[in-house]
């Protein structure tokens, strides 16, 4: 029998609380492990508080507070573009990339990698689609205020 849409949402809700409980180590919070996860592995051009924000659909401002606290805990370090001076680049120091060996993200590595190759295929390319439809709803309910909003402005 198929559990439930709900059931398996609530679920999936405890999994993120505990895994996000288990972020607060190392003197870190989730939002900093998170952000010591994307500059690992962004591209040079994709290394900045706008397309850091971006990508984990928060503001600038919450991005930047973010980065300023890893700046300030030596984690992160700032680097002038080659081609344009004005171009700050973020880039992991030494330190965050070993604090990274100590990424509680592994625990949750550690139990997906404890599941049969079919769970793990099935999850994956269920997570895929829950995230993309997501997104896409994100992206449809910031139209609709958009639109909304011009509306009203041009009343």
């Amino acid at each position: 029998m198929r559990p439930s849409a709900r059931a398996t949402a609530e679920v999936m809700a405890q999994v993120l609380r505990t895994t996000a409980s288990l972020a607060f180590t190392e003197g870190l919070n989730p939002a900093q492990w998170a952000a010591l996860r994307y500059f690992a592995q962004a591209t040079p051009s994709a290394r900045s508080v706008v397309a850091f924000a971006r990508y984990h659909g928060t503001t600038k401002g919450t991005a930047s507070q973010t980065i300023a606290a890893l700046l300030k805990k030596g984690l992160l370090d700032r680097h002038r573009g080659e081609r344009d001076r004005r171009t700050v680049n973020l880039v992991l120091t030494d330190a965050g990339r070993a604090l990274l060996d100590h990424d509680p993200l592994n625990e949750l590595a550690a139990a997906v990698a404890a599941l049969s190759d079919s769970q793990h295929k099935a999850m994956a390319e269920g997570l895929d689609q829950l995230l993309r439809t997501l997104l896409a709803r994100r992206a449809h309910r910031q139209l609709r205020r958009d639109n909304t909003a011009a509306e009203a402005a041009a009343e």
